[in-house]
């Protein structure tokens, strides 16, 4: 069984801390869009980070139900992972959250063709009214998540307008789409291969902490009691799922490091090996791309002219006494 949590996702018609807003006018997409999202809890210090790269390891449940009140927008999570049910219950976690969404554009800060992708659980929401509070249980499911191009905005971070960027550009080819698409698709599978594989070792920890519950509870004598222990088989298997997804985002870091490094040194002219940087960490990468970017090449149109001889002729004699040279 699963707790569920439920409350106000976010207010129609009102302008949030961070310059936009809801129209009424977008309702039926906000509920229609909440009711296919994700419940999320990110990092403390990025409180939207695992929304903008829609990190599987950071879903905590899934929303099962979106409807309006007046002129606010409720939602009700079902929450399935069994350590995120704990902190909620035990209130580690305050009781404040954030709808993430996706939106086709922002015109005079209200935002249209909203699609929301998530509530994330987080400290300082954009809007007051952004609170929940635990209502029942019930059976949980996996969340289902779809891809869809559209502008990003988030409730804890500034909203920018594709249509002010002069930059931006305008909008890919099919074929770009498709072949984006594909390079995507493929980046996901090899992370998900990589997950599976990590999961597999948590799964393999976990047993093993399993086992050791499993002799605590056959030794009556032992000074440890069995809560404790149980406290430390949750604490280890967060301590290790922490572990994978920082050292998950080291290696995307990593990567990102290397095109950057890769392209500075392209533009001097220079070939890169990938096994010449493999004891360097993504910061000392950086560094060095940072460096290299910052090297430009010079160039003139003039060619240089050279005299048609070195030799120089020279006469006199150096007087040691008036310490000068003497012309004779």
């Amino acid at each position: 069984m699963a707790i569920t949590i439920e409350g106000t996702a976010f207010p129609l018609g009102e302008i949030n801390k961070n310059g936009w807003g809801i129209p009424f006018s977008e309702v039926d997409n906000a509920i229609s869009s909440l009711k296919g999202s994700v419940l999320r809890i990110c990092p403390r210090d990025a409180p939207h980070d695992c929304d903008f790269s829609e990190d599987p390891n950071a879903e905590i449940g899934r929303i099962v139900d979106a409807w309006r009140e007046g002129s606010e927008i409720k939602a009700k999570a079902s929450v399935t992972d069994s350590v995120a049910e704990r902190k909620i219950q035990d209130g580690t976690w305050e009781n404040t959250w954030s709808v993430y969404s996706l939106a086709d554009s922002i015109d005079d800060n209200w935002a249209s063709g909203v699609q929301a992708r998530s509530l994330t659980l987080v400290q300082n929401p954009a809007w007051e009214q952004a609170t929940w509070n635990i209502a029942a249980a019930e059976e949980g499911k996996v969340a289902v998540r779809n891809i869809h191009q559209f502008k990003i905005i988030a409730s804890g971070d500034p909203v920018t307008n594709n249509k002010d960027n002069p930059n931006s550009g305008g909008d890919p080819s099919p074929d770009e789409k498709l072949a984006e698409l594909e390079k995507d698709n493929v980046a996901k599978d090899k992370d998900i291969e990589d997950l599976k594989a990590a999961n597999t070792e948590l799964e393999t920890k976990v047993n093993d902490l399993e086992k050791v519950v499993a002799s605590y509870e056959k030794d009556k004598a032992t000074s440890v009691p069995l809560e404790q222990v149980q406290e430390l088989v949750a604490s280890k298997a967060d301590e290790i799922a922490t572990a994978k997804i920082v050292a998950y985002k080291e290696e995307q870091r990593r990567d990102n490091a290397m095109e950057s490094l890769t392209a500075a040194r392209k533009n001097l002219n220079l070939e890169t090996k990938d096994e010449d940087y493999q004891h360097l960490t993504a910061s000392d990468i950086e560094k060095l791309a940072d460096d290299l970017g910052s090297i430009k090449l010079g160039a003139t149109a003039d060619n240089v002219k050279y005299p048609s001889s070195t030799s120089m002729g020279t006469v006199g004699r150096w007087d040691s006494t008036k310490n000068e040279w003497v012309v004779e």
